[in-house]
């Protein structure tokens, strides 16, 4: 019954975050076709070339997504995604149908749009991460990229964000875009950021169970971050356990919950904060 609880908590927070999230694209971003990465900048483009609402547009791209992700990531990631890519166009969609009822006025200083929008859609997102949610979009084919040919989330986020971003200057004719999409990325992922770590970034964890072998076998393979194993020794029961460590982001950090979880709900695991992270995979690539 406690279990049941949490869970229903869980989805209750993720539905929220998810319309947190949509809020600012419908009533800010999308009326004045400001354009900032991902599938939502990819509706805003659309919607302009083909006249086709921004929600339908978004949905239409998640599925096919999704589809994409089913053929190549399997079933399991299918249901851990299918949630978020359909109820985050329907929350758009929703809020888009209030914005023209109510005849809104629209925003048109994108300063201040890129602001506020950055900082709720951010803490829409961060509130999903927390709770082990997505809204799909371009995770899917970031997690394919990292799948068959190794290239990191980090990377893979600013080429999707940057063709978009790109693609945004080339239809609307708005070199601006290019300034106002990188001071949102920075913006949402602080606020991203801030929910998820309430801090900096970056993380080290470090990792006590008696299923290490898998937990660390799953880090490699579905986050794509490198593990070091440590010997280590139980002061009161004195048995020897592998000690698990490792560096990751906010995005991937919610990620390596639900893996500990998964392989061993028992597993003991802290969090600390890494003031400064140096070497392969954050300031340099293999």
């Amino acid at each position: 019954m406690k279990d049941t609880k949490r869970k229903l908590l869980e989805w209750l927070y993720i539905t929220i975050g998810v319309a947190i999230a949509a809020a600012p694209f419908s009533f800010l971003l999308d009326p004045i076709n400001l354009v900032i990465g991902g599938v939502s900048g990819l509706g805003t483009i659309l919607k302009e070339l083909l006249q086709i609402d921004t929600a339908i547009i978004i949905l239409i791209i998640n599925i096919i997504l999704l589809v994409l992700g089913l053929i190549l990531l399997g079933k399991e990631f299918f249901v851990k995604t299918v949630y978020g890519s359909i109820t985050f166009p329907l929350f758009i969609g929703l809020f888009s149908a209030i914005y023209k009822a109510l005849e809104i006025t629209p925003i048109i200083d994108k300063t201040i749009v890129t602001i506020f929008g950055s900082i709720m859609m951010g803490f829409g997102l961060g509130l999903v991460m927390r709770y082990g949610g997505t809204t799909g979009g371009t995770e899917i084919p970031q997690k394919i990229l990292l799948k068959y040919f190794h290239i990191p989330y980090s990377v893979s986020l600013y080429i999707f964000d940057g063709f978009v971003v790109i693609f945004g200057v080339i239809v609307f004719k708005d070199f601006s875009l290019i300034l106002y999409g990188a001071i949102f990325i920075y913006l949402s992922g602080f606020a991203v950021d801030s929910v998820v770590f309430s801090g900096f970034n970056k993380r080290a964890v470090y990792i006590i169970s008696d299923n290490s072998e898998k937990i660390k076998n799953r880090i490699i393979a579905e986050i794509g971050r490198g593990v070091t194993q440590i010997n280590v020794v139980g002061g009161y029961s004195n048995i020897q356990r592998q000690k698990l460590v490792c560096i990751l982001s906010s995005f991937e950090f919610y990620r390596l919950k639900k893996i500990i979880s998964e392989c061993d709900p028992d597993a003991f695991y802290y969090v600390v904060r890494a003031s400064e992270v140096s070497g392969e995979g954050f300031t340099y690539e293999r």
